[in-house]
């Protein structure tokens, strides 16, 4: 019981000052070591560990803007040889279509759609005039398909 009356006894105020003014040395001192640390040089765990993960940080980034250098330039080149290829596609058919005095009304929307692929990856005048050539100057030949008795298709 008397230990109750002891507790009892405690100055609320000043001991909530006394607590504030522990906190404020402790921060006090805290500063007063970071500074100390920072104009000797000293090198201490939490240094190392911040240096550490600093470095692997840049290591990082650095790696990742080397990886996005090489996609790119991998995209770049592929891009080159999808254009080469629309390229090849569209010349074979523009002989294709000469040699038979028209397009095939069921090859044109492919025809179209091989133009337009070929335009969003950059495609040259060439290929632009091979294939406004073949719709403006070739007419559109009707396509008719006949199933024989022998499941043959065969394309008039």
């Amino acid at each position: 019981m008397e230990a109750i009356r002891e507790l009892t006894a405690i100055d609320i105020p000043s001991f909530i000052l006394s607590v504030c003014i522990i906190l404020a040395a402790a921060k006090s001192a805290a500063s007063a070591w970071e500074w100390i640390v920072r104009t000797f040089g000293i090198e201490t765990r939490a240094n190392r560990k911040r240096q550490e993960e600093h470095r692997l940080l840049v290591q990082t980034s650095q790696t990742l803007a080397a990886l996005q250098q090489t996609y790119q330039t991998d995209i770049q080149r592929l891009m080159n040889a999808q254009r080469e290829v629309l390229a090849d596609r569209i010349h074979e058919k523009y002989k294709y279509y000469i040699s038979i005095g028209g397009v095939p009304e069921d090859e044109l929307d492919e025809f179209t759609h091989l133009h337009t692929a070929y335009k969003g990856i950059g495609g040259n005048h060439s290929g632009d005039a091979k294939y406004e050539y073949c719709i403006r100057h070739l007419p559109l030949l009707s396509v008719e398909t006949t199933i024989t008795p022998t499941n043959e298709v065969i394309l008039n």
